[in-house]
């Protein structure tokens, strides 16, 4: 595992939570155990993170190919992955349960069909803000998923 991608799996995987990236970039680096340690939670996790971190599609496929058991998968605001992301998340996370890609400007329809094609335990996708796939489409193709309602609808949000 490159340097960079250990940096950005132990950012995934909690580990940002106690070391600043640099600090893991730099333990990775100097550390086969760390590197190894890392490793092998990845393919244990069920939860990966990287909301609001600057991933493209190349450090989201490296991390996400490590991560066979990830069931929750938080992708918001990750403005630089696109379609490829979407395909690496079809390929490496067969057991997925939850997508969350809000805010992801450059995801298309296809990019999530591929998930919901691949990921067959998926049972929520959160996807406002991915303003490449049309209103229509999530209403047809993706209901299901989704919590849609119409604005004019009555609910709790209403005064």
């Amino acid at each position: 595992m490159a340097p960079e991608s250990a940096a950005l799996a132990a950012a995934a995987c909690g580990a940002g939570r106690f070391l600043p990236v640099a600090s893991a970039l730099r333990g990775s680096a100097v550390s086969l155990a760390w590197r190894d340690g890392v490793e092998e939670v990845l393919g244990e996790i069920e939860t990966v993170d990287l909301r609001r971190l600057s991933v493209d599609d190349a450090g989201a496929a490296a991390l996400l190919s490590r991560c066979p058991r990830a069931r929750f998968l938080n992708l918001s605001d990750c403005r630089r992955i696109t379609d490829v992301t979407a395909a690496a998340v079809a390929k490496a996370c067969p057991k997925l349960r939850e997508l969350n890609v809000t805010g992801n400007p450059h995801l298309t329809a296809e990019g999530i069909d591929q998930v919901v094609q691949h990921c067959t335990a998926l049972e929520s996708l959160y996807l406002a803000g991915c303003d490449r796939i049309p209103e229509h489409l999530l209403v047809k193709r993706y209901a299901r998923f989704c919590d849609i309602f119409d604005e004019e609808e009555e609910g709790p949000w209403a005064a």
